[in-house]
């Protein structure tokens, strides 16, 4: 399928896009365009069920460059459940935040958009090296959200996070390349 209608690099791009924006935007702001990109990612999450629903798995080869040397995203079943489920919940969880966030707190929604780009790839992942490359995006952004209520304690907390997270991604990527270098793949 044509690239600018595949919905697979657009469920990682979408979310970076308004990320970006909404750290372009300062902090405290981008509630509205987090709102509407949330919105859109379930859209696009729907329409990837229904095209898996009506043939099957799809696969898509970011740049035009297939494994080894390009990244590879794949979507079947049990990815597209997880997309519409992590859609479902952060949009009813954006609009609480939205409004328990109302004074502004920090750089939330960039925070926030980063770690559902995160999600979304990790679910599109074709490979356990970009499973890796996800889970450690994944873990910098929930590191920076944690620490996002400043002070002391949250700054402990999250700095605990990022060692545990940094330990667990290291074994992570110690089984990867054992498991490349018995198979040679």
């Amino acid at each position: 399928m044509n690239g600018l209608l595949d919905p697979l690099p657009w469920l990682i791009l979408l979310p970076l896009a308004w990320a970006s924006l909404a750290f372009l935007l300062g902090p405290g702001r981008g509630g509205r365009l987090a709102l509407a990109g949330l919105a859109g990612q379930l859209a696009l999450a729907l329409w990837l069920a229904r095209r898996l629903i009506e043939g099957g798995p799809v696969s898509h080869a970011v740049g035009g460059w297939g494994a080894p040397l390009g990244i590879d995203l794949y979507a079947d079943g049990l990815s597209a459940v997880m997309l519409l489920l992590t859609q479902a919940v952060a949009l009813p969880l954006a609009f609480y935040a939205r409004a328990y966030f109302a004074q502004g707190v920090g750089q939330f929604w960039p925070l926030a958009g980063f770690l559902l780009a995160a999600m979304n790839a990790l679910f599109l992942a074709a490979d356990l090296f970009n499973l890796y490359v996800t889970l450690e995006l994944l873990g910098l952004a929930a590191v920076g959200l944690v620490a996002l209520g400043g002070g002391a304690e949250p700054s402990r907390a999250a700095l605990r996070y990022l060692v545990v997270s940094l330990a667990a991604s290291g074994a992570y990527l110690l089984g990867v390349a054992l498991i490349y270098g018995s198979y040679g793949t």
